[in-house]
């Protein structure tokens, strides 16, 4: 629709204001208005006026800021040698990017900017003291790293790198669409085997010249040699060499082989950018068969160690990369060949990218209307089920959701994108039979809803009296009632929408999202998988994403949430449905990531190294969780530094047993009947100071905590003790304690000889023989609670940190205090009331009337933390087991195994 006057108006605005846009700074407003209604078009109507106007403005307006790193002896040399290099490559494909609206101008910039940091941190393949570098680069969930990397690759071909390996993935589809991006972005042709012509990309449109590297892989096969594959070698060409393989240890070894056989022609001599696009795949780890990941790191190590001048990056869409978390000692993490101790490169997302930020935390934008519980699925669809289970229909929450991306499908035929792929996901089971199950009840409840609206949808809609109709209707006015779209504007577009709707499994079993095929019509399509449908895919336009999984598989849940991304002109209709507990785990998950990458700019400005940063990853509270889960198999020992710098660490669970909880009662109790009366009381809190570090060690000790993974303990002694225990002589020795109390209307209670009012907890859950006080979320604490007896300078330095991004709220507030504070929190408990919590909750509440717990907040220290090794008892074991959850998907095995191209 008015593709023709949108890209003269693009190149018009690109050509006026690229000086702007390079600086990274934004159009001034109403600029984009004026020179369309200025424009030569006198043909256009308002209405495409308007859209004109919109559609550039969601281009324009976005921002992207530049992304912190940290590095490691690292010597700055692209400056210098720049007008020197002609870059070929990175102009065909930054041209292409801003003149066919493919990325904002501004975001172009910032990758220009990003991708130049990056490739002069890798260092000049032409140096003959050139030596070998680790660094890595680290993204959000769907944010882009296949657009970072493409323009890394061909800046790197341009500055001299001649072999490039792309390592995309365990899957074949995965590979495959790896490939057709860097066909579409640095190849410039289909790289298809045996080609009688090549055929060329719209890419080549913005070359000054043909150029074309030497191709490895295709898009129909991953690396071979010999007749079928593969007929020349690395040496005698003009152009770079690449290679886009599948991280395989049969495909790896094939190739290994073959780089063997170009020694005697100096293939060894060129200078070669290997790029692991999954650093991240941390659920290798948990695979049955682990020495198979050792085996393929070893055979990358092989390859890199050929060439003397060899650089490896690993992308990872998350802090938490096994390369962190898998060696048994920081020692080791060091020490791996593959530690990005040469740099770490943090990207910042642009500003139209939704992730967790706008979907998962409380002030997110996309949330209220976003994210929707569902509490249905337990009876059709357990979270706990096996492959040979009967799944007798769907869930009512599943067709409505359902219903629902039918009704997105009319949407966008509304808003003129009716061609433009549009998915759904279906993620409920990790079994292929159940995922079979659910696409034969899909296909036949799509099949109702489609013969409805084709016999329905063409008639006035107070003359429609059918109840599948109704449902669609209900669904709509749930969902999209507040949008700028009535009942009659979808009905009208819903039988154009619906009809081309098609149902797909994606699994090892079959199943492909063609997306390069359909580009003209669209993909119109309802996937439904476990691991293979979230290992990288992109899911093209999706709209609705529908998951049920145990919320314990941290790591594979958020490889799960595909729903982030870009949504241009859509991102208002987009739902995401899941259980309750799954919203609360991602909120904590976007808590601890987010933390981490604050923390690499808080390292750059100190001038810290990779490795520091790979010692906070693996000192971070859910690192721990998910290195100690990674045992469960063998309950070996457990080595781990756990930092508690600027934390609150709260017991957010208690054991749900009546003895216990007396026993905690009169330990807090003659704790502080030794102290006397408190140094200040006011309505909000008691407050003690100067108490003895050792007197609350003694008091931690004594506490019974429920399934905690900080301050339950392991063997003898908890994480969260050791860390007091080796600051107790130091910055540790002294306290001070409160009692935070509800102001107005609390409960009276006389307690170690105070007067207290005590505050009211009403969303607890009882899970497996704990008390969990509010439910789902690690909290038992008011957020205020941290900023208990802090002068105004602190308060002052507090408020600045938050503004300068080191800390949210309460870390900063905690990160100032000149001694740790106890929080002794003494309250009414109660479990929520709500349907979903109630099933959740498998016993009665037994902690009687009034219950005690623990917090603690730390100040930030200078302290670095120390390894202490635990031997992984049973309890602790079983506290895990709540927590997580380690059963393989079907395609586990046969993506990790010995699964050919």
């Amino acid at each position: 629709m008015h593709d023709a006057e949108l890209a003269y108006f693009r190149l018009n605005i690109e050509q006026k204001y690229a000086d702007l846009f390079a600086s990274g700074t934004g159009l001034p407003e109403g600029t984009i208005e004026e020179i369309v209604r200025e424009g030569p078009f006198s043909h256009l109507d308002e209405e495409a006026t308007v859209f004109i106007i919109r559609e550039l403005q969601a281009s324009f307006r976005v921002t992207q800021r530049r992304g912190a790193v940290i590095s490691k002896g690292h010597q700055p040399w692209l400056s210098k040698k720049k007008s020197d290099l002609e870059f070929y490559y990175w102009n065909r494909l930054s041209k292409f990017y801003r003149e066919t609206g493919t990325l904002p101008s501004s975001v172009v910039a910032t990758l220009d900017s990003d991708t130049d940091e990056i490739l002069d941190l890798c260092g000049d393949p032409l140096d003959p003291s050139y030596q070998a570098v680790r660094g890595m680069v680290m993204g959000n969930v769907q944010m882009g790293k296949t657009t970072n990397y493409s323009a890394l690759i061909c800046k790197a071909a341009d500055a001299g790198y001649r072999v490039i390996i792309l390592l995309a993935g365990i899957t074949n589809s995965l590979r495959t669409q790896t490939q057709e991006r860097l066909d579409e972005t640095f190849i410039g042709k289909v790289s298809v085997a045996n080609a009688a012509a090549q055929q060329s990309l719209p890419i080549q449109r913005f070359a000054t010249e043909r150029r074309i590297p030497a191709v490895g892989t295709t898009r129909d096969s991953d690396f071979k040699a010999g007749r079928d594959g593969i007929y020349f070698g690395l040496t005698g060409h003009q152009e770079p060499m690449i290679f886009v393989t599948k991280k395989n240890k049969s495909v790896l070894e094939r190739l290994e082989k073959w780089i063997d056989d170009q020694e005697q022609t100096g293939g060894f001599e060129l200078p070669l950018l290997l790029i692991d696009d999954e650093a991240d795949n941390a659920s290798i780890n948990t695979a049955k068969d682990p020495k198979l990941t050792t085996a393929i790191n070893g055979i990358i190590r092989q390859i890199l160690n050929r060439f003397p001048r060899s650089v490896y990056v690993g992308y990872t869409a998350t802090p938490f990369a096994n390369i962190f978390i898998d060696p048994e000692t920081s020692e080791d993490m060091e020490h791996d060949d593959l530690f990005p101790g040469n740099f770490i490169k943090a990207l910042d997302p642009p500003s139209n990218y939704v992730g967790s930020h706008r979907v998962f935390r409380e002030d997110g934008d996309l949330r209220e209307n976003m994210v929707k519980t569902v509490d249905d699925y337990r009876v059709l669809l357990p979270l706990k089920h096996k492959s040979g289970d009967l799944v007798s229909d769907l869930p009512e929450s599943l067709k409505h959701a359902i219903r629902v991306f039918c009704l997105t499908r009319a949407i966008r035929v509304f808003q003129g994108k009716g061609h433009a792929h549009c998915s759904m996901m279906i993620n409920v089971s990790r079994f292929n039979a159940i995922q079979t199950q659910i696409l034969g009840h899909t296909h036949e409840y799509l099949g109702e809803l489609k013969y409805a609206v084709s016999v329905h949808a063409s008639l006035d809609p107070d003359n429609i009296h059918d109840e599948t109709m109704t449902k669609l209707q209900e669904s709509f006015e749930s969902e999209y009632s507040d949008l700028d779209y009535n009942w009659s504007d979808v009905l009208s577009n819903l039988n154009e929408g619906i009809q081309s709707i098609e149902v797909r499994t994606v699994n090892m079993q079959g199943g492909v999202l063609d997306y390069t095929l359909n580009k003209e019509h669209g993909l119109h399509v309802i996937a439904i998988g476990g691991l293979a449908l979230s290992r990288g895919l992109t899911l093209e336009g999706l709209t609705v994403s529908y998951l049920l999984r145990n919320v314990g598989a941290s790591d594979t849940l958020m490889q799960m949430a595909r729903w982030f991304g870009y949504r241009p002109g859509y991102e208002h209709i987009c739902r995401l449905y899941l259980p309750k507990m799954s919203f609360d785990h991602y909120e904590y998950v976007d808590e601890a990531t987010e933390e981490l990458r604050r923390e690499v700019k808080r390292m750059k400005a100190a001038n810290s190294t990779p490795a520091d940063f790979g010692l906070k990853v693996r000192q971070s509270p859910l690192a721990i969780r998910v290195t100690a889960a990674n045992k469960m198999r063998t309950a070996e020992k457990l080595t781990v530094a756990q930092d508690y710098s600027a934390r609150h660490v709260e017991g957010h669970a208690l054991p749900n047993d009546t003895q216990k909880s007396a026993e905690n009662y009169a330990s807090v109790s003659s704790f502080l009947e030794q102290f006397g009366d408190p140094k200040k009381a006011t309505k909000g809190y008691l407050f003690w100071d100067n108490v003895n570090g050792r007197e609350v060690l003694n008091l931690i000790d004594r506490f019974n905590f429920g399934a905690h993974a900080d301050l339950s303990k392991i063997s003898d002694t908890s994480l969260f003790q050791d860390y007091i225990q080796d600051r107790i002589s130091g910055e540790m020795s002294v306290w001070d304690v409160a009692i935070p109390m509800r102001q107005t209307d609390g409960k009276p209670l006389l307690f170690a000889g105070q007067n207290l009012s005590l505050r009211r907890r009403e969303k607890g859950l009882v899970k497996n023989g704990s008390y969990k006080v509010y439910g789902g979320r690690s909290r038992v604490a008011d957020q205020p609670d941290a900023e208990i007896e802090l002068d105004e300078d602190q308060k002052r330095i507090a408020t600045q940190r938050v503004a300068n991004d080191q800390y949210k709220k309460e870390r900063a507030a905690c990160s100032v205090r000149k001694r740790p504070l106890m929080l002794i929190h003494i309250f009414e408990p109660s479990l929520r009331n709500d349907k979903d919590h109630k099933e959740q909750s498998d016993d009665i509440l037994r902690v009687g009337d009034v219950a005690v717990t623990l917090s603690f907040c730390l100040p930030e220290t200078k302290q670095p933390a120390k390894e202490h090794t635990y031997q992984v008892n049973a309890v602790y074991l079983a506290q895990l087991r709540d927590q997580y959850e380690f059963e393989e998907d079907d395609d586990a095995e046969a993506m990790l195994g010995e699964q050919d191209a």
